[in-house]
This record gives structure tokens, sequence and C-alpha cells, in this order.
């Protein structure tokens, strides 16, 4: 498993029941990427479970008690982290494949930080991690991402079905490149960028997928986005979200493209989170 390198601070790790009470201290309903371990629970079970899970966050050092032995205290570290995975507006879940290791994680982000929370091997274990500013955590996962510093100038775009690039994705490694470069440049009309796609797709090092989501005050609201990877250039594809449309797009895109996309996108959360 991949993990984005995190800054010198340690690791924070909770189970899914010390994520969700902490989360709710800090005013948290919304943790996305975590199912309610409490969902269905009367309110005198989460009571007791509460004096279980509290006990282990204090042997953690992940809650403190006041002198007055009643009232209890999160360390800065821990409350940064908590109430940035529970309250960020901007969030993106990222998934991606290089070679034969898998990272999957969600980045959560303010106008100052980024939180990693990435669930681990073990059941309902999960890692919070600092990434920094936003600006370093874009530029640390366009690294780890290894994109190639292709120039885009001479490739055009490409549009087509969702449906049918579906189709022609799953079953590429089985094709030929001349069987493929024909079907996609079937579905586009367009053989020049085709056979660009074609051969990124048949000999890809890498590929991933992205969920951009935005906090509304009521619901999250999501954006698709993918991205394929060879030896020498990177396509990222966007589709339609709506059932009753039927479209994609796949453009070849720099590493400098990538990182100003994820940039831009993270960044906007200063206009409506403020923390």
């Amino acid at each position: 498993m991949l993990t984005i390198h995190a800054s010198k601070q340690d690791t924070i790790t909770l189970d899914n029941k010390e994520f969700f009470f902490l989360a709710g201290i800090v005013g948290s309903d919304r943790l996305l990427g975590v199912e309610d371990p409490f969902q269905g629970y009367l309110a005198e079970e989460i009571a007791e479970e509460w004096d279980v899970v509290k006990a282990s966050l204090l042997d953690k050092g992940y809650l403190l008690e006041e002198e007055n032995g009643v009232e209890l205290a999160m360390p800065p570290k821990v409350f940064s982290r908590v109430a940035i995975a529970g309250l960020a507006e901007r969030s993106c879940w990222l998934r991606y494949k290089q070679n034969d290791e898998v990272f999957e994680g969600y980045l959560h982000a303010t106008n100052e930080r980024v939180i990693q929370v990435c669930k681990s091997e073990k059941d309902f274990q999960y890692r919070l991690d600092e990434l920094g500013t936003v600006e370093e955590a874009c530029e640390r996962l366009i690294e780890e991402m290894n994109l190639k510093d292709y120039s885009t100038a001479e490739t055009p775009a490409l549009l087509l079905s969702k449906k049918k690039f579906g189709e022609i994705y799953s079953h590429a490694s089985s094709l030929t490149l001349d069987d493929l470069c024909d079907e996609l440049a079937d579905a586009t009309n367009d053989m020049e960028g085709s056979i660009a796609l074609a051969r990124c797709l048949k000999f890809r090092t890498g590929e991933g997928e992205m969920h951009l989501s935005t906090w509304t005050g009521s619901s999250w609201e999501t954006q698709n986005a993918a991205f394929v990877v060879n030896d020498s250039m990177n396509w990222l594809v966007r589709m339609s979200m709506s059932g009753d449309q039927d479209w994609l797009t796949a453009s070849p895109a720099s590493k400098q493209q990538f990182q100003e996309m994820l940039l831009l996108w993270l960044k906007q959360s200063a206009e409506s989170d403020g923390r």
C-alpha cells in the first residue's frame, strides 16, 4: 500500500469509534469514507461505548484530563487533524495504481492545511497525517503519482460516449494496439488522438480516479475525474455525472497541468472555508 509521504509529525491512528467520537467533539457529523459504527445503537449503548473509547483515547494521549478530573482536553495536533478531516468543505478521494502498488485515501483541505486520511490494512483503523499547505500537498501528491512532463500542445482532446469508453477500457488489455486504435477512432472520429490514447491505455504504467467533493451546507456535491499514465504521457478523463447524459472527454495533460488543476480546485476552499 502506497502512502503519500507525510510531514515529520507523527501519524495519528484511530479506530472508527475513536474517530467518530472525536469528530463529534469538534462538531462534525459528516466524516467521509468512515461508516457510522453506532448506527442502530440505543443512547445508553452509545454511552457505554463512550466509556470504553474514552479510556482508549486517554491511554493513547489523544485526550487529556484537566486538573479538575472532570473535563477533557484534546492536544492541539489531534484537534487540528480531526477538525480538518471532519469540518473541511473540500475533500478529494483519490485512488491510483502505480505498477503493482495502490494508494487510496482522502485529502481534506482548508485554505491553510491538508490532512490525509487513509484506512489501514487493519480493519477499522485510520491514519491521519498532515501534508502541509495546499501547495505542498499538491506538489508531493503529483510527485508520488509519477506523472510525466509531456508537452500537450499538439494532441487534441477526444470526445466520446462514456459507456463506449468504459467498454473499450475494460478490454483494452486483450486487444491488439491496432484494434484498440480502430475502436477509439470509430468512437471519436479522430485517428491521431486515438493512436496516442490507445498507446497510453495499452502500455499504461499508472491509472487512477478522483472524486472532488464540496460541502454545500447540507450535502456533498461531487465531480469525478480519472487519469491514465504511460512511460511518456498522461491523459485526464472527465465524464458526465447526470444519469441522462453520456459523454466523456479525454485530454492529454502535463504534470504541471495536473498540479495546477488540483491546486486550483483545492484552493477554492479559501473562498468558503476560513479555517
